[in-house]
């Protein structure tokens, strides 16, 4: 892919950010899909789109594009106040991603990875879940991904198009926001957390094993066709994750040993039920698959990637006082 033009969706985001940094430190040509003027990495060519269903919009951002990462969506909101959430969702998730696909297909765009959600499967996992499990999605956002990733597959099983889509469970690195980062708030002002009892296991991916993940892929003509889960290589319960953030700031870990039963009855979990599954509940995926494909194999630990993460946590912190 040397020399190819990339075009990456969701540019500004999270993960997009650090994708077109990467990618043009490798020396690809990047071109990054926003919404209006805003400040990219280096070296990525903005195109703005302020709507996905845009056809114009999106067909002059491929002009001259061999590969598209898609990583601009509806992302999923723990409490969404809309009168029809699952519309909102389709519309951007699904329709969103069919304009993209059709024209990408017309531009003769040669790659091109749909980065899903491990809620398209489901919210929780008594035993590990590979890519054979039957999905089983539980909310809208998770409905509007699978039709994503099936919509992917669909228009591109018989055409020149090599497409296929990574799975993502909770994804954290510098630049996180929402409960990653909030967790990182509590544990550094040393907030007691009455976790000490929960016999959990949950699978993360840093942002940078995602951004290497996509390259595997990307790099790989065996990928077509295929949807990967991605994570790190270790999963980790609840209480090991808050005592790794604490080694990673430097603080002890003030753990609880509250029963996980009397959190749930007693809701000492603070912002709803939602949020106490997320804490309390497993949710496992076996990303070994891609390795088997791609030979992909993650560049970084946990312990590694939450140190990086907490550089920039408190650069950040210094940075706002």
């Amino acid at each position: 892919m040397t020399g190819a033009s990339i075009l990456v969706t969701g540019a500004t985001g999270f993960i997009g950010h650090q994708l077109c940094r990467t990618l043009v430190e490798s020396g690809k040509r990047v071109r990054g899909l926003v919404r209006g003027p805003v400040t990219l990495p280096p070296g990525v060519e903005p195109a703005e789109c302020t709507d996905l269903l845009d056809r114009d919009a999106i067909r002059s951002a491929l002009q001259g594009v061999n590969a598209v990462v898609h990583l601009a969506a509806r992302v999923h909101v723990m409490a969404d106040r809309s009168a029809d959430p699952l519309t909102e969702y389709r519309r951007t998730n699904v329709e969103g991603t069919r304009i993209l696909l059709e024209e990408s297909l017309a531009a003769g765009v040669r790659k091109l990875v749909l980065l899903s959600s491990v809620k398209a499967v489901g919210e929780a996992t008594a035993v590990a879940w590979n890519e054979e499990t039957p999905p089983a999605p539980t909310d809208p956002y998770g409905i509007s991904k699978l039709e994503a990733e099936r919509l992917v597959h669909e228009l591109t099983a018989h055409s020149a198009l090599a497409a296929c889509v990574l799975r993502l469970p909770l994804v954290y690195g510098p630049g996180v926001r929402a409960n990653m980062l909030r967790l990182f708030q509590l544990v550094d002002r040393g907030v007691p957390l009455p976790l000490g009892r929960v016999h959990n296991r949950r699978s993360l991916a840093y942002v940078g094993n995602v951004v290497a993940a996509i390259e595997a892929v990307m790099a790989s003509p065996a990928a077509a066709g295929h949807t990967f889960f991605v994570s790190d290589s270790r999963a980790l319960s609840t209480p090991d994750l808050i005592r790794a953030i604490a080694r990673a700031l430097g603080r002890p870990a003030r753990l609880l040993p509250v029963p996980e039963g009397f959190l749930r009855a007693a809701r000492l979990v603070p912002a709803g039920r939602a949020a106490a599954d997320r804490l309390l509940g497993s949710l496992v995926v076996d990303s070994s698959k891609l390795t088997r494909i791609t030979g992909f194999s993650p560049p970084y630990d946990v312990e590694r990637g939450l140190r990086l993460t907490a550089r920039w946590y408190r650069e950040r912190s210094a940075g706002r006082r």
